[in-house]
């Protein structure tokens, strides 16, 4: 947890007197907490969250009692536990502009928050939003815009402990063909040029398919993905090798005549919180990207 959201969401809380603070993320579907004081609650879907109108009112929201408002009868946190009465929260924004998350509080009582706590939900965002700008310059590569190698290893790291038993987990390596000859061809501009068009590629592919994309250094890249079937994953895999090579960016010194890429995947299941089997599905993904390499680059090799 991070160490500013526990501080924000107790220091809330000791103002409010709300029985609950939270700073929760959003996703295109749900809603996930994260440094909850006072509550212990799964994903809740966007829809039936209370998170969601605050969103839609781009400021600081406040409701005095939701047992009054019919808006409020299906949302997740009022029909069950902990049967939250008043609320009140102001949307999170990332370093892009846009709306991320929020930071909220609630409690079992009605009329519990009024617009006399603006003040201290506002300095509270604040600090939250400066925690995710500083954040997000740490665990960027500075050129691509991807994950660095440092972020993108620990973010898959926690995605595998939080994710179910059974469930599918694949990663992939993928490595621009003849990049040390693309350089030495067309010079080191043009290299960070086609870096950063390639990363392109593989973050509208990690994007559509929910998958972690990060640059592990020089020209290569990583994904690891979550949930997804083999099959699925070997044809989002497949798009990106397409779309790399539909960038057309010219490449003299490569037999296709542009640039390419090889990746190699591996997939497993998840079986407990196993860092070696982790490690080993990285260990293979990177066995299947020399296997493309030696079998003539520009292709998708699985195990």
């Amino acid at each position: 947890m991070r160490e500013c959201f526990r501080h924000a969401t107790a220091i809330l809380k000791s103002v409010t007197q709300g029985s609950i603070s939270a700073i929760l993320l959003l996703d295109a579907e749900h809603q996930h907490y994260r440094a909850e004081v006072g509550l212990s609650v799964l994903p809740i879907p966007r829809r039936q969250s209370l998170c969601n109108y605050a969103v839609q009112a781009n400021d600081l929201f406040i409701v005095d009692d939701t047992r009054s408002d019919a808006r409020f009868s299906d949302c997740t946190l009022v029909k069950s536990a902990p049967y939250a009465r008043s609320y009140a929260a102001i949307p999170l924004r990332g370093p892009d502009g846009g709306i991320v998350g929020a930071l909220c509080a609630m409690d079992t009582l009605p009329g519990r928050f009024t617009h006399a706590h603006a003040d201290v939900f506002r300095h509270l965002s604040a600090m939250i939003e400066n925690d995710l700008r500083l954040r997000t310059a740490s665990a960027t590569d500075p050129l691509t815009q991807l994950f660095n190698r440092r972020y993108m290893l620990e973010s898959i790291r926690r995605t595998w402990d939080d994710a179910a038993d059974g469930v599918e987990m694949g990663a992939a390596m993928v490595d621009i063909d003849w990049f040390k000859q693309y350089n030495d061809t067309y010079g080191h501009q043009a290299g960070d040029a086609c870096l950063r068009e390639v990363a392109n590629v593989l973050r509208a592919v990690a994007e559509e398919h929910k998958m972690i994309a990060g640059r592990l250094g020089g020209e290569e890249f990583g994904l690891s993905q979550c949930g997804l079937q083999r099959l699925a994953f070997e044809a989002a895999l497949e798009d990106l090798r397409a779309g790399v090579m539909n960038l057309a960016i010219e490449h003299r010194q490569s037999p296709t005549g542009v640039v390419t890429v090889s990746i190699g995947a591996a997939v497993t299941q998840r079986i407990g919180s196993n860092d070696l089997a982790r490690q080993t599905t990285f260990e293979s993904a990177d066995r299947a990207l020399y296997r493309a390499k030696a079998k003539g680059r520009n292709r998708v090799v699985m195990f």
